[in-house]
Order: C-alpha cells, then sequence, then structure tokens
C-alpha cells in the first residue's frame, strides 16, 4: 500500500495558503448571503406592512447543535414555531422588546420609548406578529432566488409554543443555523432583538460533487495535491497568551473577563493543527460569521503576557 510521506511544516504552510487563497477567490461580495437577505427582507417587510422603521443593526450567524436550543434562546420572549416545506421545522424567538414595538405600531400607531414591562407571550401576541413573520420569510426566500443552489424553503409561521424547551422538542433536525438580529425601531427609540433557526440549506449536487475526491492511488505530484487541497483543514485563530497563576486560573467562571492587550485583534494568529503559527491577521466580522483578514505570514509567535490586573467579574 502507497503511503504519502508526512508533510514538513513549510509543506503544511504551504497549503493551508493555497486553500484559504482559493477560498477568498471564489467568495464574491455581490453575491446574496443569507445574513444580507434577512438584513433586506426584515427592514422592508416592517416598513410594508405597518409603515415602521426598523434598522438592523448587527446580524450573527453560527451553527449550533439542537441540545443547545434551549440555552441559546433563553427564556423569555415569544417562541413561535416556523413550518417550511417537506415537513421542515424551524423556530422565532422575539424579544419582549421588539415584540411589543410590534403590537404598539399596530394598535396606537407607533413604539413608545422606555422600558417594556416583563410579561408572558399569548396566542394574540402571536397573531398578530405573523403577518410580519411569514413577510420576513417569503422575502428571504425571494432574496435568496439569485444564488446557484438555494433551494426556496417556504418557512412560514406555524404556531406560538410555551418556551425554549417546549420549542427544542419540536425541532427533528440534528442542527441549525442560528442568526441573532438585533434592531432599532424608530431611529433608536427602541432596540430588540430576533433570533431565527432555521436547518441548514442542502448542498446542491454541483456543490457535492465540487467537493468530493474519488479515493485511488496518488500516482503523481498533483494528484497528492488534489487530495492535500480537498482535506479540511482545522484552525484556530490566537487572540493573545496570557501568563496566569494556577489559582487565578483554577477559579475562573463564566461571566467571568480577562483584559486582553489593546493590540489583539489587530494582531491574531492563525495556528495549524500541530500548533504551528502559519499566518496573521485582524479579527473582526463578515456578514454575521466571526472572521479574519489575513494580513501576511506568520513572523513570530504570540508572546506570552501577563494577564493585565485585576481579573473582573460580568456585572450581574
Amino acid at each position: 500500500m502507497w503511503t504519502a510521506p508526512p508533510m514538513t511544516a513549510l509543506q503544511q504552510a504551504s497549503v493551508l495558503r493555497r486553500k484559504t487563497r482559493a477560498t477568498r477567490e471564489s467568495s464574491d461580495p455581490r453575491v446574496m448571503s443569507p445574513v444580507k437577505a434577512l438584513r433586506l427582507s426584515l427592514a422592508r417587510a416592517a416598513d410594508t406592512l405597518f409603515g415602521l422603521a426598523l434598522t438592523v443593526a448587527t446580524v450573527e450567524q453560527r451553527r449550533i447543535e439542537a441540545g443547545e436550543i434551549e440555552r441559546a434562546l433563553g427564556a423569555e420572549g415569544l417562541f413561535m414555531l416556523l413550518d417550511g416545506t417537506g415537513g421542515a421545522r424551524g423556530a422565532l424567538r422575539l424579544d419582549l422588546a421588539l415584540m411589543a414595538g410590534m403590537i404598539e405600531v399596530q394598535t396606537i400607531g407607533q413604539v413608545l420609548p422606555g422600558t417594556v414591562r416583563p410579561r408572558p407571550a399569548t396566542r394574540t401576541d402571536a397573531a398578530m406578529v405573523a403577518p410580519l413573520i411569514d413577510a420576513v420569510l417569503a422575502g428571504f426566500d425571494v432574496e435568496m432566488a439569485a444564488g446557484h443552489h438555494h433551494r426556496p424553503s417556504g418557512f412560514r409561521y406555524g404556531d406560538r409554543v410555551e418556551d425554549g424547551r417546549a420549542l427544542a422538542l419540536l425541532l427533528p433536525a440534528p442542527e441549525f443555523d442560528l442568526f441573532r438580529i438585533t434592531v432599532d425601531l424608530e431611529q433608536g427609540t427602541r432596540s430588540g432583538r430576533l433570533d431565527l433557526l432555521l436547518p441548514p440549506a442542502p448542498v446542491g449536487p454541483s456543490a457535492r460533487a465540487a467537493g468530493t475526491v474519488t479515493p485511488r492511488r496518488a500516482e503523481s505530484t498533483s494528484d497528492l495535491a488534489t487530495i492535500a487541497l480537498a482535506a479540511p483543514a482545522v484552525l484556530e485563530v490566537v487572540l493573545a497568551r496570557l501568563n496566569l497563576p494556577l489559582r487565578r486560573a483554577m477559579a475562573l467562571r463564566p461571566g467571568d473577563r480577562l483584559n486582553l492587550p489593546h493590540d489583539s485583534l489587530a494582531t491574531a494568529q492563525l495556528l495549524a493543527p500541530g500548533g504551528q503559527t502559519v499566518a496573521e491577521g485582524r479579527l473582526g466580522q463578515r456578514d454575521g460569521w466571526r472572521a479574519l483578514r489575513l494580513s501576511g505570514p506568520a513572523t513570530q509567535a504570540a508572546p506570552v503576557r501577563d494577564a493585565p490586573q485585576p481579573l473582573a467579574e460580568s456585572p450581574g
């Protein structure tokens, strides 16, 4: 049996750079992404249905497993089950501030400033918000129709659900794309949040074919390169390396904050699976995803710095 010789660190770095370069060259900012489609459809639906000035402030997209749904959505707000084509199911949650804004603009014609009083969401709330949700989801399909492999999902409002736990039990898919959208209503009169859960879009036949490599004996350098470039590459981004006493490290809890050096975002390092630094860049965001803009090849490993004092706990 033929076995490929192990790649040197230099060869490994070269392969990783070629993979990232190919991805960058194939990315076209003019192509409609799910994040852009949601931005446009949400603002347009609010204006068309209610004459409401809604501005999308941020959109974050990430993949979560079914077991994370309850924790990701929280316990308060309006929880809605979405029905799609072919028996597919999704979910949506409006926080109390956004839900109240949608109700106010329909009942009294304006969004009131100030804090919203906590209260349980009702079926009446869901019925009043449902037309907006249906319009947003329909608009999402329309915006995404320009995509080469997009299949209309046909999601619409199905029913109100009591809470995140009950919602998780009704969703059969093993994982979902979570879109977390923060919005401003009426030029900042109120801010709110919408969480949308959709099953991952199916991969089209041509996309599957492009990502498939037939296993066979590599008889040339080009064959080996093809196999290497098609292999998954798990990369890690390091913002900073901190030197902590063991006592402080063991005392860390969820919600604690560590003060990072001020230049951390601009000097992030990209690490290969073996821990080798292969590139440097600046950490930011693109289309709702956390992104790293590569600035050049690695120069040196990130220095280990003493953690700044004090270690602050997050506010209550």
